[in-house]
């Protein structure tokens, strides 16, 4: 928080008032009449892989994602608009926006009597490298906050997710357990990050007749899907439909505004 030019709050915690459900520091300042005020904040879900470049206030940081697939261990950052002439407002409101890029991959049944996955991988994809934001958007602008990425290391990662028991494919987003979540680096893919997808299906011909689980693997290059460009703040949702073949469906979300983009793949089950 600055006023003028002299910053009053510079790295200050503040914490959630239960009752209120506002967020509060631990000391408080009146306001000081004739002054101009600008705020901004960021938050982030861990500091084990993450580095915040001293006095850069939170516009500059370095990241490395897990190397191996853990959900709960994936790094989330996010960075506030600007607020300027904060001092017309008895209650500053800051709008947080994702720096990182959530790739969520979900496997889905189609019309058939059942399907199980076995295995799930997503490779080479970049997990470490810093970021710096070189354009802050002012609140209300329309505008979003501009980040530089340099990527470092290799795009080598696999996160793999494998079950100790196959899991059952539900016929929607909300009722499957088949699905991985990566929190990444807003990057370029390259024509090596793959999903490959191993599942079961039961290829009964009735009802009535025996269980008939057939396994199948299929591998899905997301060069050739849209988007190609993990960008800041997207959410992109990958769906895999198991039907009489598989067919993947890549939607782009700015976990705000909706835009959506896809394309399909259909291999027969032989």
């Amino acid at each position: 928080v600055q006023n003028n030019s002299t910053k009053i709050f510079n790295n200050v915690a503040i914490s959630r008032d239960a009752a209120t459900g506002k967020w509060f520091s631990a000391t408080k300042r009146n306001w000081v009449e004739g002054s101009n005020y600008s705020f901004h904040a960021y938050a982030y879900s861990t500091l084990n892989g993450l580095t915040i470049t001293s006095g850069k206030d939170g516009l500059e940081f370095s990241v490395q994602q897990p190397t191996t697939y853990n959900e709960e261990a994936m790094i989330d950052y996010l960075l506030s608009f600007k607020v300027a002439d904060g001092a017309m407002k008895p209650i500053v409101q800051l709008y947080l926006e994702h720096a990182m890029s959530l790739v969520e991959v979900y496997v889905v049944r189609g019309n058939m009597f059942e399907a199980r996955l076995t295995k799930m991988t997503f490779e080479n994809i970049y997990t470490q490298g810093s970021m710096k934001c070189t354009a802050q958007a002012v609140a209300n602008s329309g505008n979003k906050n501009v980040w530089e990425v340099s990527p470092s290391g290799n795009n080598d990662v696999v996160y793999t997710y494998e079950p100790t028991t196959p899991v059952a494919i539900g016929d929607e987003r909300d009722n499957t357990e088949a699905r991985m979540a990566i929190m990444c680096l807003p990057q370029q893919l390259t024509a090596n990050t793959r999903l490959t997808i191993e599942y079961e299906v039961n290829e009964k011909v009735t009802p009535e007749s025996p269980d008939n689980f057939v396994l199948h693997k299929e591998e899905f290059q997301l060069y050739n899907y849209q988007p190609v460009n993990y960008q800041s703040g997207h959410r992109i949702v990958y769906t895999a439909t198991v039907d009489s073949g598989i067919n993947l469906e890549g939607v782009v979300s700015e976990w705000q505004d909706v835009d959506y983009i896809e394309g399909t793949v259909l291999p027969e089950i032989k």
